[in-house]
């Protein structure tokens, strides 16, 4: 069965009951753990103002910290958070971990929040 998002067009918005509206965007995202030496890489699902959408085969729990790093076209962003959201394989969409943004610097907040607007609104 396709998600309700299926029919939705890259940049458009996922869902807008949350604080802010997210589009689907897949950007390169190197992920490091406290726990862990070893950082891993993956892709994001989707992305807003206040956090980010990652795949993972193998999610963490909610509240694990974690430490992103974007890659959007040659910029690179370093930003802190913490897993607010968890889904399993076989639990419906993509596994992964919905993160919340804690600890961005203002300018690539102001980077992101440009990026999600101007998708959501391309003039």
């Amino acid at each position: 069965m396709a998600s309700p998002d299926a029919s939705r067009g890259p940049g458009e918005a996922v869902d807008e009951r949350r604080r802010f509206p997210r589009i689907r965007l897949a950007l390169t995202v190197k992920l490091r753990f406290p726990s862990t030496e070893a950082a891993l890489e993956s892709s994001t699902v989707d992305i807003s103002e206040g956090g980010v959408f990652i795949r993972m085969r193998q999610p963490r729990d909610e509240g694990t910290a974690i430490r992103l790093r974007l890659e959007v076209g040659e910029r690179q962003l370093e930003i802190g958070g913490v897993v607010v959201r968890c889904v399993r394989p076989g639990e419906g969409g993509p596994p992964g971990i919905g993160v919340l943004f804690t600890d961005i610097a203002p300018e690539d907040a102001e980077f992101v929040k440009g990026l999600v607007r101007a998708r959501l609104d391309p003039r």
